[in-house]
């Protein structure tokens, strides 16, 4: 192994705080060369984001062109990513509040309340190692708690309020949101482009197939799919 990978991988080991991490042996040294080039950037744009956050664990790796809002109210643990043009809007009642080894995939976005916060949201509490994929949304109007080792593959949208709209003589706009809020418990994998709707539960350990519309509670250890969601059978 070049001087090169064996740096990088021992940079590799100590950020994620695993002795047994192996780069793959089919990388050439000038694809190490690359990865080091492009992360030594997005590590000092972490350095500003420690004195930016509420609170910022080590190791911050951030992006290009990533957009917070509200800083005040986001709190990230160590080893906290956030890929490129992700964003971040943490203007809501409880905040943003992300745990150790959390990654916010290119493109992703987190938004509790509108721009200009004529109705706060609520925020969102996000789990250990938990990651949110490439363009997904999570509309934090309601309260969304994700646990640990939650994998949300790329384009999955979680809206955490719905519309009103008993009354029609008026218009569904008039009559404004209610909140329920989600959860999703630990060890769940939320395929690509599923779609989970405020008040649901998703058990530990279930897994959502990509595409899925989720309108209901998930047990634990189910795998559901279609739309809308049902159960196609249990892991157990």
């Amino acid at each position: 192994m070049s001087v090169l990978k064996s740096s990088l991988q021992a940079l590799i080991r100590r950020v994620r705080r695993d002795p047994s991490y192996q780069i793959d042996e089919s990388m050439t040294p000038l694809m190490a060369a690359q990865i080091v080039s492009r992360t030594g950037l997005k590590f000092v744009r972490g350095l500003a984001w420690q004195r930016l956050l509420s609170r910022c664990g080590p190791n911050t790796i951030i992006g290009a062109n990533v957009t917070v809002m509200n800083p005040q109210l986001i709190q990230a643990g160590r080893n906290f990513k956030a890929e490129d043009y992700s964003e971040l809007h943490g203007l809501s009642r409880r905040g943003l509040v992300f745990g150790d080894d959390v990654t916010i995939g290119r493109g992703a976005s987190i938004r509790p309340s509108s721009y200009y916060g004529n109705v706060l949201g609520e925020g969102l509490r996000m789990g250990n190692g938990s990651s949110l994929g490439p363009l997904g949304w999570i509309g934090c109007g309601g309260f969304v708690d994700i646990g640990n080792k939650v994998m949300i593959g790329p384009r999955v949208t979680i809206i955490a309020e719905t519309h009103v709209f008993d009354d029609v003589d008026r218009t569904i706009q008039e009559q404004g949101i209610a909140r329920s809020g989600v959860v999703i418990e630990d060890d769940v994998w939320i395929g690509a482009g599923a779609t989970v709707l405020d008040g649901v539960c998703i058990g530990e350990g279930a897994i959502v197939a990509a595409g899925a519309l989720v309108n209901r509670d998930v047990p634990p250890q189910a795998i559901v799919g279609g739309v809308p969601a049902r159960v196609i059978k249990l892991r157990k």
